[in-house]
């Protein structure tokens, strides 16, 4: 998923948890929203998405597609037409028209990317600084001597070792660190008002205990990497809420609802004008006031119908509005080819045919020379009237144009699978060869290379370890013949349908000084193509 992707599908997510806070903040647990929030992080900061059928994204998908297949499906249908040994394409060309354009290679920077860079550098730092100063003061904070804090350390331990320390240079409690936790008071704490000081004590070994600090650096981090998205900023304010919202309840659920006035009152009594200390810490009395005491005054035991609401919410939410959508373009799961889940048509602006009708000659219609092809040091070669290309086993691209001698080396850009997968799905669902067995090697991880020639020209190249498969992409209607490890393809210009001899030709020249076949081979496979395509198929005409 790339960066855009990620903060599109989390903000959808984020608007429904904003949407339901109002509503149930006093009605479910609180950790209920820390756990939503959570989720929101993970689709924020892991570049990874689970697809599920129940997911609003499938059902818009399967709504969009609807639609689409009414509006595109042909009055007529075309298929494939059987003539011997030979498969030809029919004339679904006639109703095609031209995409939009090529898929772009994966190499190309966005314009987007520096812009980012600044904003995630400018957030980072507004960050990072002030909490690196005031550091800084913490470390010119004394050790706490009370009997009532030591007693409370021993009496609540945990595997981190945690230190509770004074300054006169803060005005509120607060925590920091997160392997070596600090709780820091301020030193006009009445140290001797042991109920309030039980309750700071409390609330902030809460936070310890539940890594809140780590918490508050990862929603740090959604925000300088997503600074641009409007609904992160208010995920980040609301998620430092709910953290003091959920603590509080802690603490009110560990001493009993009767200490709620006191526990309140001591809340105020910390309440204080901001310091302007860093926000990567967690402080007692953060939160807006009203709201905490509200909710302090508010909260009421857990009951079995309470916490499957909790559960309901958290499993409906996540479920519905933090999946991503069901790809139903993937590998099919029936033996139906793929293309046949949607129509053969491309998207744009009416236009020429981009892909010429062809001619393909199975494996099994062309076994000596595959056979040929797999046993020599070459994996594909392909020739048409202004150039001739090979392809190595370790996967480099040669090419010889203009009849020339020598081969040049030839550079090629990567292209992300996925969305070369997409793009020949909608432009090219009947290639010549298995749509559904590409999409499964594209799937499983099949490297793309594209070629740009002159005049439009492509050439996607599809490479693992079974073997080479090209795509041809010519909006001109260069007549070519290609073999390419899984198949043997002529394709030929628009009415009328002519490979030439000499073409045909050249194509066994070409494989003669690659050592695919000998001059004799050759000369064989040469004459059975020439007798076929004059005596056998209807569509083509073979010329001098």
């Amino acid at each position: 998923m790339s960066l855009i992707e990620m903060s599109l599908s989390a903000s959808l997510f984020i608007l429904v948890v904003v949407c339901f806070r109002p509503l149930l903040l006093h009605r479910i647990p609180k950790m209920t929203f820390i756990l939503l929030w959570g989720v929101a992080l993970l689709r924020l900061l892991v570049p990874v998405s689970f697809h599920s059928p129940f997911s609003i994204f499938t059902a818009v998908n399967d709504l969009g597609r609807m639609f689409t297949l009414q509006g595109n499906i042909p009055s007529t249908p075309s298929s494939p037409v059987t003539n011997g040994e030979t498969v030809t394409l029919p004339f679904i060309t006639e109703r095609m028209v031209t995409p939009n354009g090529p898929l772009e290679p994966s190499a190309t920077l966005s314009p987007f990317m520096p812009v980012w860079l600044v904003g995630f550098t400018l957030c980072a730092l507004s960050i990072i600084i002030p909490h690196l100063r005031c550091r800084k003061h913490y470390r010119s904070s004394l050790p706490i001597k009370s009997d009532f804090v030591q007693k409370w350390q021993q009496s609540n331990p945990l595997w981190r070792k945690v230190q509770v320390r004074q300054s006169d240079l803060i005005l509120a409690p607060l925590t920091y660190g997160v392997f070596r936790p600090v709780i820091l008071l301020p030193k006009h704490i009445d140290y001797t008002d042991t109920e309030q000081l039980r309750f700071i004590l409390a609330h902030e070994y809460t936070h310890i205990h539940r890594f809140d600090t780590l918490k508050k650096w990862l929603l740090a981090a959604s925000l300088c990497i997503h600074w641009f998205n409007p609904f992160v900023w208010v995920m980040y304010i609301l998620a430092n809420r709910d953290i003091e919202l959920s603590c509080d309840e802690k603490v009110i659920r560990t001493f009993g609802e009767s200490t709620k006035p006191a526990y309140a009152r001591t809340l105020v009594h910390m309440e204080v004008k901001k310091s302007g200390l860093s926000s990567m810490v967690s402080y007692f009395s953060k939160s807006p006031i009203e709201e905490r005491i509200i909710s302090i005054m508010k909260i009421k035991k857990v009951s079995i119908a309470t916490m499957l609401l909790a559960i309901a919410i958290v499993t409906g939410t996540v479920t519905v509005f933090a999946t991503s959508a069901l790809d139903k373009k993937e590998v099919a799961s029936d033996d139906k080819p793929v293309a046949e889940e949607a129509p053969a048509l491309y998207q744009g602006e009416s236009s020429t045919a981009l892909m010429p009708i062809d001619l393909t000659f199975n494996r099994s219609d062309v076994p000596q020379l595959m056979d040929q092809l797999h046993a020599s040091k070459y994996r594909a070669v392909y020739v048409d009237n202004e150039m001739v290309l090979r392809i190595t086993n370790d996967n480099s691209i040669q090419i010889r144009k203009n009849n020339g001698a020598g081969w040049k080396k030839y550079d090629t850009d990567r292209v992300d699978a996925k969305d070369f997968a997409n793009w020949l799905f909608k432009n090219d669902p009947i290639p010549g060869y298995s749509m559904k067995e590409l999409q499964s090697r594209l799937a499983n991880g099949a490297e793309v290379k594209h070629i740009a020639f002159e005049n439009g020209k492509e050439m996607y190249v599809i490479i693992d370890s079974s073997g080479v498969q090209i795509e041809l992409v010519q909006p001109q209607k260069i007549a070519a013949v290609l073999i390419d490890g899984q198949r043997m393809m002529i394709t030929s210009e628009r009415h009328p349908y002519v490979i030439s001899e000499q073409m045909l030709k050249s194509f066994y020249d070409l494989l003669i000084s690659s050592d695919i076949l000998t001059k004799n081979q050759a000369e064989q496979d040469y004459s059975k193509r020439i007798q076929f395509l004059k005596e056998d198929d209807t569509i083509f005409t073979v010329t001098n």
